[in-house]
């Protein structure tokens, strides 16, 4: 059972490749992580009221070993335009028992086209996150969801070293019903629906 005293020690090592300048530019990460006391829940009794289970979690901590890729790569097709495409994966589990690590995010893969006519610029995002089945012993599935995602903006330059940018950020423009394999009460609570922002930054 979990004591306040534990602290997480972990052997990592970590692989970044990266190239830039010229039309194609791209960085990809690798890496492995062993880690003693790493801080989890599981699940010490279920109970079914009404049949619907109830569970009974404690903090623990146990030996856990991460793996995991992520990068991006984007070419740029004229001065004003550009193409990226961008993902991330991580595996996890314990390093004893037979139980999977909970509440760990699945793999996404997504594209992104961005598009600039001088002070006006947009961009187009389109990224799937792929359904999590690997679950510990309380947990439930959870289903994969595409996520398209808009903003346009207008800069606004204000001397030498300052600008302003008016922008409109649309999110979940589908309105996919979503749920975050992370959260608690995922399924009390699934990700925004679609929604429009407005905003103003000032850079100096």
């Amino acid at each position: 059972i979990f004591r306040g005293d534990v602290l997480e020690r972990s052997n990592a090592i970590n692989l970044t490749l990266r190239k830039t300048g010229g039309p194609l530019e791209f960085e990809v990460g690798l890496f492995h992580q062993d880690v003693d006391d790493y801080v989890y829940t599981r699940a010490l009794e279920t109970e079914t009221r009404n049949g619907v289970a109830h569970h009974f979690l404690v903090y623990t901590a146990g030996k856990a070993r991460f793996n995991g890729i992520d990068g991006q790569a984007s070419y740029r097709l004229t001065p004003a335009s550009r193409i990226t495409v961008f993902g991330d994966h991580v595996h996890a589990r314990m390093k004893h028992g037979d139980d999977h690590l909970p509440r760990v995010p699945r793999g996404r893969l997504g594209a992104r086209y961005e598009q600039s006519w001088g002070p006006l610029s947009a961009d187009l995002e389109l990224a799937r996150t792929f359904g999590q089945t690997r679950i510990a012993s309380y947990e439930t599935e959870t289903a994969g969801y595409n996520m398209l995602n808009a903003t346009v903006a207008y800069r606004i330059a204000m001397g030498t070293r300052q600008s302003l940018e008016l922008y409109a950020r649309g999110t979940n423009l589908t309105n996919e019903l979503a749920f975050s394999h992370t959260s608690f009460i995922k399924n009390q609570s699934p990700l925004r629906g679609r929604s429009i922002a407005f905003g103003v930054r000032h850079g100096f």
